[in-house]
């Protein structure tokens, strides 16, 4: 029965060593190493979706303060709903689920 043979030469050489080394230096250890990027472009997609979310979230509010210059009656809602404010005739009465 014939073993096979693997030639191991290769592992023998200082151009696979000085070509490993080069390689686990570039991936793990240099300021530019992998690693760091792929965590840079896991804040950066983070970033982008906050920016997405703040833009629609301003464009919102945008709205919302449209209405409230140009509806008094929207503003006096809003007013009695949120800030609980009342006419100088009327009593408050504020009741909460407990």
């Amino acid at each position: 029965m014939k073993k096979k043979y693997i030639n191991y030469k290769i592992f023998k050489t200082k151009y696979f060593w000085i070509s490993l080394s080069f390689f686990i230096w570039m991936f793990f250890f240099d300021t530019n190493s992998l690693i760091l990027h792929w965590k840079l472009k896991k804040t950066m997609n983070k970033m982008i979706l906050d920016r997405d979310y703040l833009k629609n979230k301003i464009f919102l509010e945008g709205d919302h303060l449209k209405k409230l210059n140009n509806n008094p009656k929207y503003l006096e809602k809003i007013a009695r709903e949120k800030f609980y404010m009342k006419k100088e005739d009327e009593d408050l009465f504020i009741l909460s689920k407990t």
